[in-house]
């Protein structure tokens, strides 16, 4: 089982850190939507689902671990 603070913490990476490349087919690829230092959203339009699709992919990511 998984910890509420991993969880969190690989949340936020996930809507804040882009991953190093910009190759969407490897498996960690990531862009993130919110900017790390204030919190603001990249995109005007950043919808829930995006948010949530992030929240998925942490938990699947340390599932894998």
């Amino acid at each position: 089982m998984t910890s509420i603070p991993a969880l969190r913490a690989e949340f936020v990476r996930l809507l804040t850190v882009d991953s190093p490349h910009h190759d969407k087919r490897r498996r960690d690829f990531n862009q993130a939507i919110f900017m790390a230092p204030d919190g603001k959203p990249v995109w005007n339009e950043t919808t829930l689902d995006m948010v949530l699709g992030k929240f998925d992919r942490a938990i699947h990511n340390l599932e894998r671990q």
